[in-house]
């Protein structure tokens, strides 16, 4: 079974799945962006997003939709909700996507590590979620993530949460736990 695959089979299990933050209707786009940051158990609409990642609702679309562009499965996803829907994206125009702060040259000192393997997309950021909220803000992260897709996947995912990558040099990533 493939990536795209699997994505879709949990598309069509989260189908029923109302948000998790103000209990309305997702569309299918806002199922992708729920699996993209982590929430496939839980879903939320872009605006319940907003809110809980601290994240102005334009920046966190248009990191959303970047993200979404960068991976086949994503975008066949996305695909499949556009057609579905009949509407091109209910999440509006993306703009430009911001930095949330420069990696640093050099690897900072962790408080923290984690060997997550060759762990793959999804399982990978829904673990990251978890443990990064089990810390307290300002602490480093020290993530060992082989899966190919990381350089990608790590940055994106970071900016889309706030939790600053600080350094990166696959397959090791340094991220701060945001304040807040």
């Amino acid at each position: 079974m493939t990536d795209t695959d699997t994505l879709l089979q949990d598309l069509e299990r989260m189908e029923r799945l109302p948000c998790a933050g103000c209990g309305r209707s997702l569309c299918g786009h806002q199922r992708v962006a729920s699996v993209v940051l982590g929430f496939k158990d839980a879903p939320r609409c872009l605006p319940c997003f907003s809110a809980a990642l601290a994240q102005p609702l334009d920046v966190l679309r248009a990191r959303l939709l970047d993200y979404v562009e960068g991976k086949d499965c994503f975008r066949t996803a996305w695909a499949r909700a556009d057609a579905r829907e009949g509407r091109a994206d209910c999440f509006g125009a993306a703009g430009a996507v911001p930095a949330v702060e420069a990696p640093t040259s050099s690897a900072p000192t962790a408080d923290v590590e984690w060997n997550a393997g060759n762990m793959g997309c999804g399982d990978l950021v829904l673990e990251l979620r978890f443990r990064m909220e089990a810390l307290k803000p300002g602490t480093v992260l020290r993530l060992t993530a082989r899966d190919p897709g990381a350089p990608a996947d790590l940055p994106a995912w970071c900016g889309m949460t706030g939790h600053p990558l600080v350094h990166q040099s696959h397959p090791v990533y340094f991220i701060r736990r945001k304040e807040g």
